[in-house]
């Protein structure tokens, strides 16, 4: 079987994010505001940028 660098760089990538305690825990607590319907629908990038 071939794994292209991609492919790796990509596996790589969710090991460190699922060996981050403070990532997953962002990770969930995003999860939670979703589900609670704590959610706001942006449309344009002009209007995510404005949110920040």
């Amino acid at each position: 079987m071939m794994v292209t660098r991609e492919e790796i760089e990509a596996r790589i990538d969710s090991v460190e994010i699922l060996s981050n305690p403070k990532t997953m825990e962002a990770l969930h607590k995003s999860d939670m505001d979703i589900k609670a319907g704590r959610v706001k629908e942006v449309t344009s990038v002009e209007e995510l940028l404005d949110e920040l």
